[in-house]
């Protein structure tokens, strides 16, 4: 029997570390219908509304509550989160989200948003993996638990998003979603189901997550990753980050992160070839700076 890609990954024992999503900005736009396949595409939203609304910075994700808004809604939600904040306002017609591109549109929206793949229609294993952890997830955080569509790295299914802190987590059950994000909102980042941070460079995701791993538990706010210095390609390349932290994180450490491609693999579900993921390792710390 053939494995669906996310059996095959944790099989092989891929790393998951370096592979959030490189969006800062996401715009979320409540949708009560099923996922598209080339979603937000293939949607009400235009073509041309949608490259308005995207850019290379911002990502643009459908959303909608675990449990189905009524068929004839018409006031749908959307969020917005740009530099650490959150905004709120509804939209009617799909032009009304072009009001979402003026920075003080609609209004603060407080507490967490958590934002599980089950894009079944692009990877099964979103939908398979995915479903149960937005159910349990929507049991203890009804308001903040939204299903939506591709977050990506669908061979580590299920991924989960949240925001505002940009914080991308995989490979987890159910019920170890749940302590996940209790202890994310409680300050302690658990590392070993954590794919990055939206946004920043995989070398800078990879620094960051092995400084919180050496020195944690600590929030994400503990740790601020600049990578500057590259020597080499993707394929085979060093990365040096400087990591700035705060307590319990020593002030300043230097990490250096070696990149290379992994062996020819099907990487998702849908995948016709195989291809080579790129792998990112921590290959040495800067003995200057470490306590």
């Amino acid at each position: 029997m053939t494995l669906r890609c996310s059996e095959s990954a944790a099989e092989r024992g891929d790393p998951m570390v370096g592979t959030a999503p490189p969006q800062r900005e996401w715009l979320l736009v409540e949708h009560h219908g099923p996922w598209p396949v080339r979603a937000p595409f293939d949607t009400e939203l235009s073509v041309d509304l949608l490259r308005r609304l995207r850019h290379p910075e911002q990502r643009v994700v459908l959303v909608r509550p675990h449990v189905r808004e009524r068929a004839g809604a018409i006031r749908r939600r959307w969020f917005r989160c740009r530099d650490g904040e959150l905004r709120t306002g509804h939209w009617e017609r799909p032009e009304d989200l072009l009001e979402t591109l003026r920075p003080e549109a609609g209004t603060p929206h407080v507490g967490p948003l958590l934002l599980v793949c089950t894009h079944g229609v692009h990877d099964t294993c979103c939908a398979v993996s995915g479903r149960p952890v937005v159910a349990a997830l929507s049991q203890r955080w009804p308001a903040e638990t939204f299903e939506c569509s591709h977050l990506g790295g669908d061979r580590f299914a299920p991924n989960l998003l949240l925001l505002p802190d940009l914080a991308c987590y995989a490979q987890m059950s159910p019920e170890g979603a749940v302590s996940l994000v209790e202890a994310h909102l409680d300050g302690r980042v658990e590392t070993g189901s954590l794919r990055g941070v939206a946004g920043l460079h995989p070398a800078e995701q990879v620094a960051l997550t092995a400084a919180l791993e050496r020195w944690g538990p600590a929030p994400l706010s503990a740790a601020r990753a600049r990578l500057v210095h590259q020597a080499g390609t993707l394929d085979d390349g060093r990365w040096t980050v400087d990591v700035a932290g705060s307590d319990p994180l020593p002030t300043q450490a230097q990490v250096v992160v070696a990149s290379s491609r992994r062996a020819e693999a099907r990487l998702t579900c849908r995948a016709t070839r195989a291809t080579r993921a790129l792998q990112w390792d921590v290959v040495s710390w800067s003995t200057a700076t470490l306590d």
